[in-house]
């Protein structure tokens, strides 16, 4: 069992492989007991002598005891690397009687000349007187008949066969412990050779108990075989720890004392090196490009971005809407509008040629937004519908009158029904302007105002005109817009021609008065609408008869002038100078004779200016539009009944009376 890891160890061969060994097989640093023997026998004895009472063999003996098979002689063996020689001891013949024997170190000088330890004794033969097992012996082996003690230790006699001895090989002979030189080595170490004549060697005990028997420390040089060792106890480390109290106590070391100043002068730095940071990082700059919301001309958001190092030509761009900047500035249509509150927007800059492109974020912030609607244009009562947005807590005053936001949300409608109702041959402008004012909570008080102008699509009607009277089921709606516009006559759609003009046949089922609407429409601009009163009677004098309980003005009243007339009734008698068809309508010019109320100066066309030059007698006539098919012809009497209209002014400059027909009647009034 090995001591330190406590595994079981074994020799070869077992536990009792070491002490069942032939002695001839131990030796003691490479040197065999029976070589030494032989040596210490020749040198003590001398010629013929013998010592300690042995007998030498003869020296002309021609037998000589053969050396044991597989063990070294003794010129080829060291001790401690020294040559058998350096103990000036001649070789010698090898003694029969030492034959496979092993020297054994703390031997007595008693097992010395001649001693067998290899040899049981012989039967029966009793120990010599006293001798005693050394712990250097063979265990187990019998002691020579006539042997001298063995606690004594062989001495070699000073001088012994020095003349013989040859000088020592210088050191580079010289081998290690235990090697010998190469080529001399024995084929078989550790084995000896039978001895002949030499009885049997008997068998080997059991083994014995090893604790008990083995003593390595009194045989040098013998193979140390494992053994089992009981492990030395370790100390208890609680135990070797010094008490508490009988610590030393050491005193911290001390702590280099530093310069207040020097602490001073870092803090300071570091203040100053924070605060250059700080001042660089939150310093304001002017940004490269600034951004803010606001209304164009047409009532559009937009986004107005001004760029200092952005040249005229440059692109710039939001999402999909673009702009080229002019002057460092450039508005950007907004496809929808901002939300309010703060925004973040990307810019993208494209500089032309080879300058520097790139995209830059910028803040737009939006306190309130006022924007007029158009959509309501388009409605039964065209009307124009101002938005307001602002935060909670803002106060709105729009055209005087202040807003109830609710959800931060209000709407205020303006009609402009009147503005769009009645006929124009051309595109006029419908304007608005709107005042407001807005109070943030946490903002200064802020005026502008809201402007509004938008196109009214122009419409013209050839027939019927403003008002008609027919006794037919029929007539026909015929009148001209601008081209792409969109004609309708109630809810019902009339078709338009590419050039505007348009001609409808309208139905009447049953007698009666009513009033329908034509209206045109075009996107993105103010519908244009005209009412057209229509009755149907059985027979036009009773129309007649009705017509002069409104009261109608004759051409006296006519030929006064003045704007305060158009819209009013007027029936007027004459003599056709004229007629003729018109698209749809039927132009006649009448003139009015002397008794109808023409006087010598002539009369003046209502709604000139009162600077106006009369006209002579003969130029008494009248202009009728008649919108409607009129079989009228040159020379024929007829009574028209209609209302005044605005003068119509001759190429030449003069204005002529024009009377809007609603029918005729043949003959006298």
């Amino acid at each position: 069992m090995c001591p330190h890891c406590g595994a079981a160890l074994s020799g070869p061969g077992g536990p009792g492989a070491f002490h069942a060994q032939r002695p001839a097989t131990r030796t003691m640093v490479g040197v065999a007991l029976p070589d030494a023997l032989r040596h210490l026998a020749s040198a003590s004895a001398g010629p013929g002598g013998a010592g300690h009472g042995g007998t030498a063999p003869a020296p002309n003996s021609g037998t000589a005891p053969a050396p044991m098979a597989g063990v070294p002689g003794a010129g080829s063996r060291t001790l401690v690397g020294m040559p058998v020689a350096s103990f000036g001891v001649a070789p010698a013949p090898a003694d029969p009687r030492l034959s496979g024997g092993t020297l054994v170190v703390g031997t007595p000088a008693a097992a010395g000349l001649g001693a067998r330890f290899d040899v049981p004794p012989a039967a029966g033969a009793p120990p010599a007187a006293g001798a005693h097992r050394s712990p250097g012996a063979r265990l187990g082996g019998p002691l020579a008949a006539g042997a001298p003690p063995l606690d004594q230790t062989a001495v070699l006699p000073p001088g012994a066969g020095a003349a013989r001895c040859p000088a020592p090989p210088p050191a580079v002979s010289r081998t290690l412990v235990g090697v010998a030189r190469p080529g001399i080595a024995p084929l078989a170490p550790g084995i000896a050779a039978p001895v002949p004549g030499a009885p049997a060697e008997p068998e080997p005990h059991p083994a014995p108990d090893h604790d008990a028997r083995y003593q390595p420390a009194e045989e040098l040089g013998a193979t140390i075989a494992p053994v089992r060792a009981r492990a030395a106890a370790l100390p208890n480390p609680m135990l070797l720890r010094p008490h508490r109290l009988q610590q030393r106590m050491v005193p911290p070391p001390r702590r280099a004392r530093t310069s207040r100043r020097a602490v001073a002068v870092v803090a300071a730095g570091g203040v100053l090196a924070i605060a250059a940071v700080l001042f660089a990082l939150l310093w304001p700059s002017a940004p490269p490009v600034t951004a803010r919301a606001r209304a164009d001309a047409g009532g559009r958001e937009v986004i107005e971005l001004r760029c200092e190092s952005c040249p005229d030509g440059t692109t710039v761009s939001i999402g999909g809407d673009r702009a080229t900047i002019t002057g460092r500035v450039a508005q950007i249509p907004l496809a929808s509008p901002l939300s309010v509150g703060e925004n973040r927007v990307k810019v993208a800059i494209d500089r032309p040629g080879g300058g520097r492109d790139e995209t830059v974020g910028v803040s737009i912030h939006v306190a309130y937004r006022i924007r007029p609607d158009l959509g309501t244009l388009q409605g039964e009562r065209p009307s124009i519908q101002v938005v307001v947005e602002a935060s909670a807590g803002t106060q709105v005053l729009l055209d005087g009158k202040e807003l109830a936001l609710s959800g931060g949300r209000a709407i205020r409608s303006i009609d402009v029904t009147e503005a769009v109702t009645g006929l124009a041959d051309d595109a006029r402008t419908l304007s608005r302007q709107v005042p407001f004012t807005v109070a943030p909570p946490d903002g200064p008080r802020e005026q502008g105002m809201v402007s509004v102008a938008v196109g009214i699509v122009p419409l013209t009607i050839e027939a019927p005109g403003p008002s008609v009277v027919i006794d037919k089921e029929s007539f026909v709606l015929a009148g001209r817009t601008a081209r792409g516009a969109q004609i309708f006559a109630g809810a019902h759609p009339i078709a338009v021609r590419p050039d505007g003009t348009f001609a409808h046949v309208m139905n009447v089922s049953s007698v009666g008065a009513t009033q329908f609407e034509v209206r045109a429409k075009m996107r993105g601009m103010a519908p244009r609408i005209a009412k057209i009163a229509v009755r149907r009677v059985d027979r036009l004098e009773t129309a007649a008869k009705e017509f002069a309980a409104r009261g109608p003005v004759g051409y006296a009243e006519l030929a006064a002038g003045g704007e305060d007339l158009i819209g009013k009734p007027i029936a007027l008698r004459g003599e056709v100078l004229e007629a003729r068809r018109q698209g749809h309508s039927t132009m006649i010019l009448l003139s009015v004779p002397r008794a109808a109320g023409c006087k010598d100066g002539g009369a003046t066309a209502a709604g000139s200016s009162p600077g106006a030059a009369p006209r002579p007698p003969a130029a008494c006539s009248v202009r009728l539009v008649h919108g409607a098919e009129n079989p009228a012809q040159r020379g024929e009497v007829l009574t028209a009944y209609g209302t005044v209209a605005p003068p119509f002014v001759a190429p030449g400059g003069a204005e002529i009376p024009e009377v809007s027909v609603e029918f005729t009647l043949k003959g006298a009034r």
